[in-house]
């Protein structure tokens, strides 16, 4: 018996683009694991005679998802470079910008209008420029700042007794801390989010046509080809997927495997999505194959068995699919409720495995 497993987004092999950023965040989608619970769970229990002969395979597709041009620049968590060339070698529009961002870590409440209107007067004042031209590096930065300062409408006294604005220099610690906490916030989020985006991006916007599938399809195709060969006649292929991955064998099952002559017989007898969204996909309508909803092409499809659908509550990255493909069975698959992991929580819980394996013998061909 064959058992095949299909990763989602984000996840990259050592080496690959993109391995850095989601390295410790889908740290719970590592293959030699996965298969070293299938093979002492699953594989006994589905093959008691001979667990030794179940063969398992990952289709991997990682190294065919987004990656970064620009290594990351656009994420808001990560430290821009600082700018090494003198002021007075900035163009004004240069300058100006330069101004903007150096104000903007320096306040944490301003009127930004009239900042913006000090900056760029500044910038743009040649006869300041003559004099920044004739200044040492180190003071022309300060120079500068000073000038923009003087350009600000006064602040009335009243106004300073009513409300005593902090020194400048706890302003700024203050403006660098609160920088500090978000962007840790920041940071694992987008780790994870944009690659995530990015890989879906890559598969849809490039999975060709059923008659010429894109990489990551042909991949998922020759990888269940691959697996099929390894099955005795009349053995049962078994394919567990997770999140993105659950996509990819939906469009294969009912678009891109009737269109290929060499997997008329390929059939996945038993299918288990882990943390998917098959049934959003479905009804947002971005599958190849449409029907009318719920559509009856998984269970007509030849190359289609059992489907079982797992997802939790406290993994908002999974939905559901009963009433949206028909066939489809749902278990929500009760997790601690950690938002940030139980997305990954299906591949490293025993319960799980003890359950797939039980639905494996019970709904395969080889026990009908």
């Amino acid at each position: 018996m064959p058992i095949v497993f299909i990763h989602g987004v984000a996840v990259r092999q050592e080496g690959d683009p993109g391995w850095e950023q989601v390295n410790h965040v889908t740290s719970g989608v590592q293959w030699p694991e996965i298969r070293r619970r299938l093979r002492e769970v699953v594989a006994p229990a589905v093959r008691p005679d001979a667990p030794d002969e179940v063969h398992f395979s990952q289709i991997y597709w990682g190294d065919l998802g987004a990656s970064y041009a620009g290594e990351g620049r656009s994420l808001g968590s990560r430290e821009q470079a600082a700018r090494d060339r003198a002021p007075a070698d900035l163009t004004p529009d240069e300058l100006g910008e330069a101004l903007e961002d150096d104000f903007e870590r320096r306040s944490l409440t301003r009127d930004w209008p009239t900042l913006l209107e000090a900056v760029w007067s500044v910038a743009r004042d040649e006869n300041l420029r003559s004099i920044l031209l004739a200044l040492p590096q180190q003071r022309q930065w300060p120079f500068l700042l000073s000038a923009v300062e003087a350009r600000l409408p006064a602040v009335p006294l009243l106004a300073r007794l009513e409300e005593p604005r902090l020194p400048s220099r706890l302003v700024v610690q203050r403006r660098r801390g609160l920088s500090r906490t978000l962007s840790t916030v920041r940071r694992p989020i987008e780790d994870f989010v944009p690659l995530f985006i990015g890989d879906v991006i890559a598969y849809v916007g490039g999975r060709g046509t059923p008659g010429r599938p894109g990489p990551v399809m042909t991949r998922v195709i020759e990888g269940l080809k691959a697996a099929q060969a390894h099955a005795a006649p009349g053995e049962p292929l078994v394919v567990l997927t997770h999140s993105m991955g659950g996509q990819l064998i939906y469009d294969a099952l009912t678009a891109y495997l009737p269109a290929d002559p060499e997997a008329q017989n390929l059939r996945v007898d038993f299918w288990c999505a882990v943390g998917s969204q098959v049934g959003l996909f479905r009804e947002l309508g971005q599958f190849v194959e449409q029907e009318e909803l719920p559509t009856p092409a998984l269970r007509d499809s030849p190359h289609a068995g059992y489907f079982w659908n797992v997802w939790s509550y406290s993994d908002l990255l999974s939905f559901r699919a009963e009433g949206v493909i028909l066939d489809a069975h749902d278990t929500a698959f009760p997790f601690l409720g950690n938002v940030r992991s139980d997305h990954l929580a299906y591949l490293a819980n025993d319960d799980f495995y003890r359950t797939f394996a039980v639905k494996v013998r019970l709904h395969t061909r080889q026990n009908t």
